[in-house]
Formats: C-alpha cells, sequence, structure tokens
C-alpha cells in the first residue's frame, strides 16, 4: 500500500471476549495509522470447538487490497473443521491443508467472485505491498520549518538522483548487444511484476496469515501455522518466545524456490523487485507456473508449523502483524506489555480489558515523523493478545500456580500414578487457596510455598 495521509487515523477497532468457561480471554486492536487504507482483519474464537477444548485465534495482513485478508479470516475456522485430519486429531497436519485449501478457494471461480465483490464494496487506496513512501506535503513542511529536515541537502540529493539517471541513460545507450539476452530475461520479469501491480481480483491481491490453535485438554499446546512475516509471540514468564518465523525473500530457502520457480530477489529484498515476503494467500500473479506444486511457487502459500507444549508459566500468547514488529523486538514488546497487564485495574470485579492494553502499544508504537523515523511505524497495525489464565486473578499468585486454568488437567494428570487422581487434583488445586498465599509475601515466596505443597501431596500415601 503506497502513500500516506497527512495525519494518521488513529482511530481503533477494539475487541474482547471470552469463552463462557471464562479460562482464556483475548483482546485485540487495530489502527489504520499513516496508510490510506485498512487492509488487516483477524479471527478470535476462544470456544472455536468446546467439544474438543480448542480455541482458534488469528492475524491476517493484506497487502494490495483488504478483501482476501478479510475472507481468509472469514473462510478459516470453517475451512479447517471440514478437513478429514481435524476430525482425526492430526491438528498440525489439519492447519497446513487448510491454508492450501483456502488458497485453492480464492483462486476458484467463486472464490474470485467474493473477492470481487468485497474489493468493489470496501475500495481502498492500494498501490502495492511496501512501495515507496510518499511523505504529504504537509509533514514534509513542518520537517523543514522545525529543521529536522534540511531543505539544501533535499535539493543536493534530488540534483544527485537526477544525474544518477542520466548516467543510467548513457550507459544504457552504451551497452553491447550481449547484454540483449539478459535484458530480455529482465523484461520478462518486469512484466511478471506489472501483471502482480495491474492484476485484478486475487492475482494483484493477497495477505499474510498467522494463526494459533490453543488445545486445552489433557496435554495443552499451541499449534502455530504460519504463512509470511506476522508473528505469534508466547510470553514464557518474562521471556517473549518465537512460535512463527517471518518468511522473508532473503532467507535461504525462500531465495532457492523463488530462483527454481523462475523469479528473483531484488537486492533491496523483494521479490521480482516488488514484493517484500516470499508467502501468502492470493496473489496468483505469483503462481502461474503449472509445471509447480502450491508450495513450490514464486509466493507459495504452504504454512509452516510449529507447536509448542504449554506449562503454569506460559500466561499470554501474542499476536501480530508486521506493522508492530518494525520498530519493536518480540522482547520488547513482551517488555512493554507485561506491566501493563499486572497493572490492570478491576472493573466491577473484572479486569480492564486486553484490548486497552494493546491499544496502548500501538500508540506507542506509530510513527510521530514519516519522514524521520524513515517509514517505520508507518503501517497498519493489529495486535492481539490471549490470556491463557484468564479465569485466574492477573496477579503473581496465578502465575506461580502450575495446576491452574489451561494446565490443571496436566498436572493432575502427572501426579495421579497410582489411582490418586482426584485427591491429588483437589490437593493440588487447594493448596493454591491456602491462607498462606497473601500478598505480603513475596513472588519468590510464594512458589517456594507452592511446590512445596505439590511435593508433600505426592508424598502422601
Amino acid at each position: 500500500m503506497g502513500g500516506l495521509l497527512p495525519k494518521p487515523e488513529t482511530s481503533k477497532h477494539a475487541e474482547d471476549g471470552s469463552g463462557p468457561s471464562g479460562k482464556l480471554a483475548f483482546g485485540v486492536s487495530a489502527m489504520q495509522g499513516w496508510r490510506r487504507g485498512m487492509e488487516d482483519a483477524h479471527l478470535a474464537m476462544p470456544e472455536f470447538d468446546s467439544d474438543r477444548r480448542l480455541a482458534l485465534f488469528g492475524v491476517f495482513d493484506g497487502h494490495g487490497g483488504a478483501a482476501v485478508a478479510k475472507i481468509a479470516a472469514e473462510h478459516f475456522p470453517s475451512t479447517l473443521r471440514s478437513l478429514p485430519s481435524f476430525q482425526e486429531g492430526r491438528y498440525a497436519d489439519a492447519l497446513k491443508e487448510a491454508y492450501l485449501q483456502l488458497d485453492q478457494f480464492l483462486d476458484s471461480t467463486s472464490g474470485r467472485k467474493q473477492v470481487a465483490e468485497r474489493a468493489a464494496a470496501c475500495p481502498d487506496a492500494s498501490d502495492g505491498e511496501d512501495g515507496d513512501e510518499d511523505i504529504p506535503p504537509e509533514v514534509l513542511r513542518e520537517l523543514i520549518s522545525s529543521g529536522d529536515v534540511d531543505l539544501d541537502e533535499l535539493e543536493k540529493e534530488a540534483a544527485n538522483l537526477k544525474d544518477e539517471d542520466a548516467a543510467e541513460d548513457e550507459g544504457e545507450e552504451e551497452e553491447d548487444m550481449d547484454l540483449l539476452e539478459e535484458e530480455e530475461e529482465e523484461d520478462e520479469q518486469v512484466d511478471g511484476n506489472n501483471a502482480w501491480a495491474s492484476g485484478e481480483g486475487p492475482d494483484g491481491m493477497g495477505t499474510t496469515a498467522v494463526v494459533a490453535l490453543v488445545c486445552c485438554g489433557d496435554s495443552p499446546e499451541v499449534i502455530v501455522a504460519n504463512a509470511g512475516d506476522s508473528r505469534c509471540v508466547l510470553a514464557r514468564g518474562p521471556r517473549a518466545l518465537p512460535l512463527s518465523r517471518d518468511h522473508k525473500p532473503t532467507l535461504k530457502c525462500e531465495r532457492r524456490r523463488i530462483a527454481k520457480a523462475g523469479g528473483f530477489v531484488s537486492p533491496d529484498g523483494r521479490v521480482d523487485g516488488n514484493l517484500n515476503l516470499s508467502r501468502a494467500l492470493g496473489d496468483f500473479a505469483y503462481k502461474k507456473n503449472t509445471s509447480l506444486k502450491a508450495e513450490e511457487q514464486k509466493i507459495s502459500c504452504e504454512a509452516e508449523v510449529r507447536r509448542r507444549e504449554l506449562i503454569s508459566t506460559d500466561r499470554y500468547l501474542v499476536l501480530g502483524c508486521d506493522g508492530i514488529f518494525e520498530k519493536a523486538t518480540n522482547q520488547a514488546l513482551v517488555d512493554f506489555l507485561l506491566p501493563r497487564l499486572r497493572r490492570r485495574k478491576k472493573i466491577r470485579s473484572r479486569p480492564a480489558c486486553l484490548s486497552g492494553v494493546c491499544s496502548a502499544f500501538l500508540d506507542a508504537n506509530i510513527a510521530t515523523n514519516p519522514a524521520k523515523e524513515q517509514g517505520l511505524g508507518c503501517d497498519n497495525m493489529t495486535l492481539m493478545i490471549v490470556d491463557l489464565l484468564s479465569g485466574i486473578s492477573s496477579g503473581s499468585t496465578a502465575e506461580a500456580g502450575a495446576g491452574v486454568a489451561i494446565g490443571a488437567e496436566k498436572t493432575t494428570k502427572r501426579a495421579s500414578e497410582g489411582g490418586r487422581k482426584l485427591k491429588v487434583g483437589f490437593k493440588v488445586r487447594r493448596s493454591i487457596r491456602k491462607v498462606g498465599f497473601r500478598a505480603t509475601l513475596s513472588p519468590q515466596r510464594r512458589r517456594l510455598r507452592l511446590l512445596a505443597s505439590q511435593r508433600n501431596a505426592l508424598a502422601e500415601p
């Protein structure tokens, strides 16, 4: 999406929710920012499959338009449910298959029709993925008047660019005939790039997708599927654990696939000189090689899946589009969120909404001077927080509790050998409520007491 607004659009779409059991809660905040349109979408289903105790969350970062991202978010849950692998409990396989099936749907007659209808109903000002950002004249004048930008330096730079263009023109006239074949190949690549930029519907439009399936059963875990450069991060205590990897054209495995499919990666890290990501749903102008599988195209829809066993210190799951991470690392994001999550004030005996903490980060992350910050912080931003222990107090007592909420069944199961499942499970839960766990105790002391209680419970005949 090229071009910026004279002033950022800082109003936010905020949403909060939880399942009927209250053990999982989420909050999400989305902001258009400096961009001329909003192309993000998300899904949040804490009761995605109540019988299997599954929750589903996702963030979709569109480019070239918002239609593909919105349709992907709407269709993903039903696509996942319909797969035999999902019904059989092979959730990692099901997530990968869901990406492939959803991409096939977007390229179908029905899918293209939906994209066209959605694009017509929600027109936006998109000129391609992450193109050069035009600094609004009002902002540029303000920067010059404040002294942040030197007008003489700008004029010198413009003159230098003009000289460089003239030198390039002369160089082109003096090229040998030996280079004609290479030029023809480059022309074909440029034609492919133009085909994406001028493509209609999902040919010139796509979306990243990061989806987290939270399994709350006897063996709690989170399974994350990702295609593109949106991210999922797990807050394990104070640490940020990445549950996804950015799919950038500069990665060796991605570059190899792109070259094998007939594409190239430009010096600034873009596929065929345009897209700065290498996996996405849609973008079918880059998927025209009929001799290759969907996973082998220049832009692949294949999801990379990672799974992580959840333990007692895993409190929050964080999902965000790439605009969240332009200026902040995973750890910096978690460092920002955790103190604010702990300080949330209770309203009518319930914690304040998680979306408010998300919105606070969006406000802190957005660029104040696009030119001065080199365009960082100017993208659409969507941030989602999933509270894995929302049924427990947000204080350190909850974070110290090993057999609570999502991990309760697991703790009970491990302690149940010898036919003592109900007895030990009760004692673990009861130990958390002991009078000794008072606010006057330090978090370390609370944790020691909890461990001692669990050890005593296991030692009982």
